[in-house]
């Protein structure tokens, strides 16, 4: 069994790109929608350009995983900070992977990949609007270096991010395949939406033609999930209230457990599974 290393959770700077393009091309060997929008050789020197250029942004936080005896990189995180008025970058709303493929793939709009990132972003900011507060953080990526998954690296990135907002008023949002949702749920985070998309649907004409990706790659479902605010904290606790006791008088019952002092507690339960 993979040991647990000791590790510390620091702000990223620009001499680790490309120890966290690294890790990011090493991630996603089974995700069969990255694989329809791009290569590891192709999308490497996206993702370190995307690095490069949000790595100062004062709207983008970049997160890493390091050991704390040699400085390895284990995993990595980013979230946008989206406040209610002010210029916010476009990734700051989005998954990396689908805003790489953008990137990539822009000069042929119909090309290999590319309706499928925009449907992806598409479907992401539809859902912030219907569910989010004006202000919000939103999770752009989480990865973690195979040989060091399912040791709890990804679950201690998420509460990086969850603790921020703690002596705030504000949410944080993700879209992310349905087989990372565990990694939300235990850190507070709730379902309020998903959808699912036909793989194939997204083959570009070229590839059909030829017969390239001959095989059936099937439906994937993605998870839109939250960690609200305070006040939407406060308003589910009402609403659990009234539906057990019929009545808006008496204590308040918790019955999900899920919050301490009006915020999210993180599950402290030992990780079954991490990106």
């Amino acid at each position: 069994m993979q040991s647990i290393p000791n590790f510390d959770i620091i702000r990223a700077e620009h001499c680790h790109e490309l120890a966290m393009v690294h890790v990011f091309l090493n991630s996603f060997d089974f995700d069969e929608s990255v694989k329809v929008m791009y290569t590891k050789h192709e999308i490497g020197p996206v993702i370190q350009k995307i690095l490069h250029d949000y790595m100062d942004n004062n709207r983008i936080d970049f997160r890493l995983a390091v050991t704390q005896d040699s400085g390895l990189v284990l995993g990595w995180m980013s979230y946008g900070i989206i406040p209610a008025t002010g210029p916010v970058p476009q990734f700051a709303y989005n998954e990396m992977t689908s805003w790489a493929a953008q990137i990539l793939l822009r000069g042929s709009m119909n090309g290999r990949g590319y309706r499928l990132a925009v449907e992806l972003e598409d479907r992401s900011r539809q859902g912030q609007g219907l569910h989010m507060p004006r202000h919000r953080f939103v999770i752009n990526t989480i990865v973690t270096y195979p040989n060091y998954r399912r040791l709890g690296i990804a679950t201690k990135l998420s509460r990086f991010a969850v603790d921020r907002v703690q002596s705030t008023d504000w949410g944080i949002w993700v879209q992310t395949p349905a087989v990372y949702e565990g990694l939300f749920w235990r850190n507070g985070f709730h379902e309020v939406g998903a959808f699912g998309l036909d793989l194939n649907a997204y083959k570009s004409p070229e590839e059909v033609a030829l017969g390239i990706h001959g095989k059936q790659l099937g439906v994937q479902t993605w998870k839109h999930m939250k960690l609200g605010t305070r006040a939407e904290a406060l308003v589910e606790r009402a609403r659990s209230r009234t539906a057990e006791t019929g009545s808006s008088s008496g204590p308040m019952p918790d019955p999900t457990g899920a919050f301490d002092d009006d915020l999210p507690e993180l599950v402290d339960a030992e990780t079954m599974y991490d990106i």
